[in-house]
């Protein structure tokens, strides 16, 4: 329960880099410049909690492991994955989940380039808007930006949450093109279940403020 609450505490730094960005509660500059910091900052903290606990948890689903998570004799609960230059040792609760665990990592790795697109471009058409607006030459209207990130970065991860499961077989050497920390806070599992329903709802909010429109 200590590392759950831990994990789920660290996670929403995310949300609130968001907030910072979305919202923008300290007028356009001030706020995206503090939710810069906050995003960099984050990894100083969540990288190496990940690097503490990665045995102590499991990478799908977050549940606490004992001191020998072995569920059969031929099972390993080690996943190696490449991430950030690096190779992390990770761990799983049984087969079942170390199979999900790789098949999403194989997933990301072989479809690093759409979804990097799909995150990063609106993120940074978001950004530079808001400095523009800050320095008085906005870009294009604050309500069009979010809802340019809000249903692109959606539509993007509501994908990834269900088309990993069309991979049949993982890679033998995984990686993670995107921060692994960021998984492992709530488990895999869990953050694609955050993916889901946020991402609906922006979905949902962005075809109605386009009829509105």
């Amino acid at each position: 329960m200590r590392l759950t609450i831990q994990g789920a505490f660290l996670f929403l730094f995310i949300p609130l880099v968001l907030f910072l960005y979305l919202r923008q509660p300290l007028g356009p500059g001030l706020s995206i410049a503090l939710g810069v910091v906050v995003m960099f900052g984050h990894r100083l903290v969540a990288a190496p909690w990940m690097a503490r606990h990665a045995a102590e948890r499991c990478l799908w689903c977050g549940r606490h492991l004992q001191p020998e998570p072995m569920v059969a004799q031929d099972f390993s609960p080690a996943i190696h994955v490449m991430s950030a230059g690096r190779e992390h040792r990770m761990t799983a609760c049984s087969p079942g989940h170390r199979d999900l665990a790789a098949r999403f990592l194989t997933f990301i790795a072989r479809y690093r380039a759409p979804i990097a697109i799909g995150i990063f471009v609106p993120l940074v058409v978001l950004l530079l808007s808001s400095l523009f607006l800050a320095a008085g030459r906005p870009l294009l209207p604050q309500t069009w930006n979010v809802w340019q990130f809000r249903t692109i970065v959606a539509f993007t991860v509501v994908v990834v949450s269900m088309a990993y499961r069309t991979v049949p077989r993982a890679d033998e050497q995984l990686r993670s093109p995107f921060p692994l920390h960021n998984l492992f806070l709530l488990g895999i599992r869990n953050t694609l279940w955050v993916f889901r329903l946020v991402g609906a709802w922006w979905l949902v909010a962005g075809a109605i403020q386009l009829l509105r429109e």
